[in-house]
């Protein structure tokens, strides 16, 4: 936070007089002392446990909050008042601020490769318009900066929410007793760590009166969605960037009750990235599929671009691939949704065909001893590879003769777009919006059955035809940069916020 902001915060806070009783206290103190344990313990939890703990002890964690439902159910129907009956702190005509992107951290992922985008495209288009980037995880552990080195000549805000006793200053000193009182009746059902969510980011939005809030991911499009209504932000914007999140591990029950209160305000756009996408959100709330905006992702040319020989050579050997040999890949999260397995099924029944084809996936996460073990079985010892996460996506497409995804559920990839940019052949399963990063039979090929023998079988007729991977180099560019060029989804981002001037790079 720049000092100017810690000052303000800081008078903010003296104005409000030592009898100030914060709202998150008057919710109720086993509440706040329940968030401020989470708050405490979290971090050290992401720094000290590995990642197959921190997975389990997540695991448990669903497991208790899913049994707990009826009473998530319960106290959400018992709130004093709906969100789309909450009159706004603050009129509109108060948020004359920045325009504001919301997100968990700057991770590893998709997600966040699609806010650098959006961030670095619209400083480049707005002229003097404000632009910042509000996280709750900046700086807890390095993969959470993952993508903060794209963000280096960025000149925005580019900071974590403000703590919950700034925000409680802010609010003593914005808003009335009786609003307040108000406020806590309508949160009063959201569980105690997404509700300290809400009014640290409802405080955040109170003091930079951001005229867009635009939140990127499911657990923070609920609270600071709901924060910037109850604010008064006068263009909220949500995202979903995938199918419905009860199809997660994360889901959480709150979530659907909270998206509820979303789709009921007016002022709230419902977005994602895929028609597929928005048709799952529409069945899961039970919306009319109208109720939701289609934005497509966007590849940026300028970091997407077919890497030197000797890098693709550098790279090459130390994931000790043998200079010639043919190479299946991939590049995902080793989380269930991606079925791992799954890939490495297929890739056994393609090694049994073609002895010569070695395989590497590029990722991370709590499955990958599962999935060495699994290659062990098969036989695919030292021709299996896992070379860790890469910050050089196109490197690692550029290895790859093939691209296999095997994904239960998807948004819209943007490593798929990524190979068909490179004019690598995509063999990918039918989950969510993949269907819309593919011309079928053109740049690859989905398959709806999603069995091993199916995609293995469309993995090796691109292997054995050089002339069928010669035409996919040639079409697949094409399709991905008339669908998902980056001007059009910075010209299309622009629209959606309402803005008009737009300055061309």
């Amino acid at each position: 936070m720049a000092p100017e902001e810690r000052d303000r915060l800081d008078a903010v806070g003296a104005a409000a007089g030592p009898n100030h009783v914060p709202i998150s206290v008057r919710i109720g103190l086993p509440s706040r002392i329940v968030a401020s344990f989470y708050a405490w313990a979290r971090p050290y939890a992401r720094r000290l446990l590995p990642l197959s703990v921190r997975h389990r002890f997540s695991g448990a964690a669903r497991f208790f909050d899913r049994v707990g439902t009826p009473s998530v159910a319960a106290a959400f129907q018992a709130r004093s008042v709906p969100l789309a009956n909450l009159a706004p702190a603050l009129p509109a005509e108060r948020f004359d601020g920045p325009v504001l992107l919301v997100n968990n951290a700057l991770a590893w992922g998709g997600v966040e490769r699609q806010i650098v985008n959006t961030l670095n495209g619209l400083q480049n288009r707005l002229g003097g318009e404000q632009t910042g980037l509000l996280c709750l995880r900046l700086g807890a552990d390095k993969n959470y900066d993952f993508y903060r080195s794209a963000l280096t000549h960025y000149r925005g805000t580019l900071r974590n929410v403000i703590t919950l006793d700034e925000a409680e200053a802010v609010l003593s000193k914005t808003v009335s007793p009786a609003r307040l009182s108000e406020i806590e009746g309508g949160i009063s059902w959201i569980p105690p760590g997404p509700r300290e969510e809400v009014i640290r980011f409802l405080g955040d939005f109170l003091s930079l009166r951001p005229k867009v809030v635009h939140v990127w991911q499911d657990a923070l499009s609920v609270s600071a969605g709901i924060a910037a209504r109850i604010a008064g932000v006068p263009r909220i914007i949500v995202a979903g960037r995938n199918v419905a999140p009860v199809n997660f591990a994360y889901f959480h029950p709150y979530m659907e009750f909270g998206y509820r209160e979303l789709a009921a305000c007016a002022g709230v756009t419902m977005l994602n990235n895929s028609f597929a996408g928005a048709a799952s959100y529409a069945r899961w709330l039970d919306q009319s599929v109208d109720r939701f905006l289609v934005l497509r992702n966007g590849i940026d040319t300028a970091i997407i671009a077919q890497p030197s020989p000797e890098d693709v050579s550098g790279l090459r050997r130390r994931c000790g691939l043998p200079e010639d040999a043919p190479v299946v890949g991939s590049i995902f999260r080793f989380y269930e949704e991606k079925r791992p397995l799954l890939w490495i099924e297929v890739a056994a029944l393609i090694a049994a065909r073609r002895p010569e084809v070695h395989f590497a996936v590029f990722g991370t996460g709590p499955m990958q001893q599962e999935m060495l073990r699994l290659a062990r079985r098969k036989g695919l010892t030292g021709r299996f590879h896992l070379p860790g996460t890469i910050g050089a996506p196109e490197q690692a497409l550029a290895l790859m003769d093939a691209f296999l995804l095997t994904s239960a559920f998807e948004g819209t990839p943007n490593v798929v777009l990524e190979a068909g940019l490179l004019g690598v052949p995509v063999v990918a399963t039918e989950a969510g919006g993949i269907a819309e990063t593919i011309e079928q039979g053109v740049t690859g090929f989905v398959s709806a059955s999603a069995t091993a023998v199916e995609l293995a079988g469309q993995v090796l007729a691109y292997l054995d035809d050089e002339a069928l991977r010669a035409a996919v180099r040639t079409a697949a560019p094409e399709f991905v940069l008339r669908r998902f060029g980056l001007d059009r989804m910075l010209d299309e981002t622009v629209g959606l916020y309402g803005l008009s001037k737009v300055v061309r790079p």
